[in-house]
C-alpha cells in the first residue's frame, strides 16, 4: 500500500513538473507572440527571436519566417504606393479623394498647381472662383473607402485647348483675309506699275491732266505696297516652320541672345553644361522677342533676368524675368490672342506666333506675375 502511494505521488510530482514547464513554455510563446504583434503593428521589422537551442528553436524559427513574411508583404505595399503616387503626380489631370466632411484625403501635384495653392487639406482652403472657372473642367465620382463615402474630383485643364481652337480660328480668318486682299491687291499695284512706266516711256508725264493721273496710280502704288507689306506681316502667323531639333547647350544660347540686348540682362543656367533638344533658329526667335518685350517693359533703373533649370519630369525650362508694372488682368488674359496689343504700333503677333513657336516643338510658353515682387516672368517648357 505505501509503495503504491508513493508510486502515485512520484506520478504526481511529474505530471505537476511537466504541467510547470509547459505552462512556463506557452507564458513564453505567448510572450514571444504579444511582442511579434506589438512589432509588427508599430511597423518594427528590426525584432528577431534567437533561434538556438533546442527549446525555442522551432517556434522561434515559426515566428521568425512569420514576421518576414509579413515584413516583405509591407515593403510590397510600399512599393506599390510609391509606384501609385508617381504615375498620379506625373499627370497632367488634378485628383483628390474628399470625404463627407470636405476633407481632402488625398491629392496630386496637379490638383494644387491647378487650383493654385500649396496646401490641399480641406475644400474650404480653395478658392470659390477657381472651382466655377470655365478653363478647369470637373469630373465628380463617388466611391467607397475603408467603409467610408468619398468623392473623388478630377480637375483638367482645358484653357490650353480653347486657345489652341482660338489660334485654329484666327488662323484661318488670317488665310482667308490674306487670300483676299493679295488677290484683290496685286492686280492694281501691277496696273498702276504699268501705267507709270507707260507714261514714262511716251514721255506724257509733263502735261497737267497727265501729272494728276501720274499722281493718283503713284498714290495706288504706295498704298498697294503698304498693304502688301501689312498682309505679309501677318502672313508669318500662319506659316510657323517645322521644327529640325538638334542638341545645344543653353548657357551660350542665352549669353549670345543678351549680347544684342541694349539693357544688362544677369544670367543664372544649372547645371552650367545644360542641354536642350529644339530647334535653336526658332528657340532664338522666341527668346529675342521675349528680351525685346522685357526691355520695352522695364523702367529706368529696372532690371533683367534669364533663368535656365530642369523641372521634376527632366524639361528643360528657360525664363526671362522683368520687373516694372504690373499687367493688368484683361491684358493678360488676351495677351497671346493673335493680333491683340496694347502698343500703338503693334502688330498683335510677337508672344501668339511665339507661343505657336513653342507648340510646334512640343513645348509651352505661360506668363506668370508677382504683384509684390513686382516682376513678370515668361517661361518656355521644352520636354
Amino acid at each position: 500500500m505505501d509503495s503504491e502511494v508513493l508510486i502515485l505521488m512520484g506520478l504526481l510530482v511529474l505530471v505537476s513538473a511537466a504541467y510547470v514547464r509547459l505552462w512556463r513554455r506557452h507564458r513564453h510563446d505567448k510572450g514571444n507572440l504579444r511582442l511579434l504583434f506589438d512589432a509588427v503593428e508599430n511597423a518594427d521589422y528590426t525584432l528577431r527571436f534567437t533561434e538556438g537551442g533546442k527549446r525555442n528553436n522551432s517556434i522561434n524559427h515559426w515566428l521568425n519566417r512569420i514576421k518576414e513574411v509579413l515584413q516583405r508583404a509591407r515593403d510590397e505595399q510600399m512599393e506599390r504606393e510609391r509606384y501609385f503616387e508617381m504615375v498620379l503626380n506625373a499627370t497632367d489631370t488634378g485628383l483628390m479623394v474628399v470625404d463627407e466632411r470636405d476633407n481632402i484625403l488625398l491629392h496630386n501635384q496637379a490638383a494644387m498647381q491647378l487650383l493654385h495653392t500649396d496646401i490641399l487639406t480641406h475644400m474650404s482652403q480653395i478658392p470659390a472662383q477657381r472651382l466655377t472657372d470655365e478653363r478647369l473642367a470637373r469630373h465628380e465620382t463617388t466611391t467607397t473607402l475603408r467603409g467610408k463615402r468619398v468623392r473623388i474630383v478630377a480637375l483638367s485643364n482645358v484653357e490650353g485647348e480653347l486657345d489652341n481652337r482660338e489660334v485654329d480660328s484666327w488662323i484661318k480668318l488670317t488665310r482667308v483675309l490674306t487670300h483676299e486682299i493679295m488677290n484683290t491687291i496685286t492686280p492694281v499695284t501691277s496696273l498702276s506699275g504699268t501705267l507709270l512706266a507707260r507714261m514714262e516711256q511716251e514721255g506724257l508725264q509733263g502735261e497737267k491732266a497727265h501729272d494728276e493721273l501720274r499722281t493718283g496710280l503713284e498714290t495706288i502704288r504706295k498704298t498697294g505696297e503698304e498693304l502688301l507689306k501689312f498682309v505679309q506681316t501677318y502672313r508669318r502667323f500662319t506659316h510657323v516652320p517645322t521644327p529640325s531639333p538638334s542638341l545645344f547647350y543653353v548657357k551660350p544660347f542665352l549669353e549670345r541672345m543678351t549680347s544684342l540686348c541694349p539693357k544688362s540682362v544677369t544670367i543664372s543656367v544649372e547645371p552650367q553644361d545644360l542641354l536642350a533638344y529644339a530647334d535653336e533658329g526658332l528657340m532664338s526667335h522666341v527668346v529675342s522677342n521675349l528680351l525685346k518685350n522685357a526691355v520695352e517693359a522695364t523702367a529706368q533703373g529696372g532690371h533683367i533676368s534669364m533663368r535656365a533649370w530642369t523641372d521634376e519630369q527632366e524639361a528643360v525650362c528657360m525664363s526671362v524675368t522683368n520687373t516694372g508694372q504690373p499687367i493688368p488682368t484683361y491684358v493678360a488674359e488676351h495677351i497671346f490672342v493673335p493680333f491683340f496689343t496694347t502698343k500703338p504700333e503693334g502688330s498683335g503677333i510677337g508672344l501668339s506666333l511665339s507661343r505657336q513657336i513653342m507648340r510646334a516643338s512640343g513645348g509651352t510658353l505661360t506668363m506668370q506675375q508677382d504683384e509684390e515682387a513686382g516682376t513678370v516672368t515668361f517661361c518656355l517648357r521644352l520636354p
